[in-house]
């Protein structure tokens, strides 16, 4: 459905923190650069769909004017709430490292919006499943 291309990209090592070791792997990030061409062809599929693309109120990253501040701002908030009011706070945190990588794409799209066009979804897995790097 979209060209093999697209999901081609090279990544690029940045180091976390300048005062890190340089030598320990853990502290370094990677940056994919992707085509110019799928970038394009990503915001002409987001102006056409934004409607239809939205997230819960609660989910901070990879949204626009969101970030970790904003979810650590909400924990405190509820935590301090609770504990205001007498009662026990009790927080579980999960890590799932790379943790996009193990979901099945199909079934994550579907799940975004029930309402999108079975083309863009099949549009939108194909392309995740060409992602590869180098």
């Amino acid at each position: 459905m979209v060209p093999d291309d697209f999901g081609k990209g090279v990544v690029i090592p940045l180091l976390n923190n300048v005062d890190g070791n340089k030598f320990i792997t853990d502290n370094y990030r990677g940056i994919t650069l992707s085509p110019v061409i799928s970038k394009l062809f990503k915001m002409v599929l987001l102006s056409q769909f934004k409607d239809q693309l939205t997230s819960d109120p609660l989910q901070f990253g990879c949204k626009p004017k969101s970030s970790c501040i904003h979810a650590v701002f909400t924990l405190k908030s509820v935590v301090d709430y609770y504990t205001r009011n007498g009662c026990t706070v009790t927080v579980c945190a999960l890590e799932i490292p790379k943790a996009f990588d193990r979901v099945d794409h199909y079934k994550l799209c579907v799940l975004i919006d029930r309402s999108l066009p079975k083309q863009f979804i099949g549009m939108l897995s194909d392309w995740l499943a060409k992602c590869c790097v180098c």
